[in-house]
């Protein structure tokens, strides 16, 4: 539990680090700058498994740069994310560094690389690890025009180390604020 203070407490000093720096870096991002997401993540190793076939997950993204790329029909923004997904006393709780592209249709894609701090079944030793996460989404808006944006995430989450039994798949749902 020690351990999951922790890189709870590195990544808000990271993000903390982070969002100053860029805030220096081209225009600053305006609205919808937070995302929050709920979800179950359903790792695919038996050993992993046998733990629970579905695991709690949830995250927090942070938008630090809007539009690093335009095109027609394209954007794409950048930014942090912290995650946890976990059952019981097993968990991963990774730190990313994500580029988030948007397709006018509302179709999106993620794609994120960082570090992992985990807590491995069966022998119950933490680790720390290169953590990577890609997936597609669609984003939807309920109301009118800037009504609350919902989105549905589907990702494949990893992390080395751990003899990939922190990796699976996740599904969320969540909101921009």
């Amino acid at each position: 539990m020690k351990r999951l203070w922790f890189a709870l407490t590195a990544a808000v000093v990271l993000t903390t680090w982070a969002v100053p720096a860029f805030a220096q870096w081209g225009e600053e991002t305006s609205g919808n700058n937070l995302r929050v997401r709920i979800g179950a993540f359903f790792p695919s190793k038996s050993i992993s498994r046998n733990e629970a076939n579905t695991w709690f997950a949830a995250g927090v993204d942070y938008v630090l740069k809007r539009d690093v790329a335009i095109s027609e029909g394209y954007a794409a923004d950048m930014g942090l994310s912290v995650d946890y997904y976990g059952s019981g006393e097993v968990y991963n709780v990774p730190v990313l560094l994500n580029y988030w592209g948007k397709v006018g249709s509302g179709l999106s894609y993620t794609a994120g690389v960082g570090v992992g701090f985990s807590k491995r079944p069966v022998s119950g030793d933490t680790k720390t690890g290169f953590a990577y996460s890609i997936g597609v989404g669609y984003d939807f808006t309920i109301g009118q025009a800037g009504g609350t944006q919902l989105f549905l995430d589907v990702r494949y989450n990893g992390l080395t180390g751990t003899d990939s039994e922190h990796n699976g798949f996740a599904v969320y749902l969540g909101a921009r604020f």
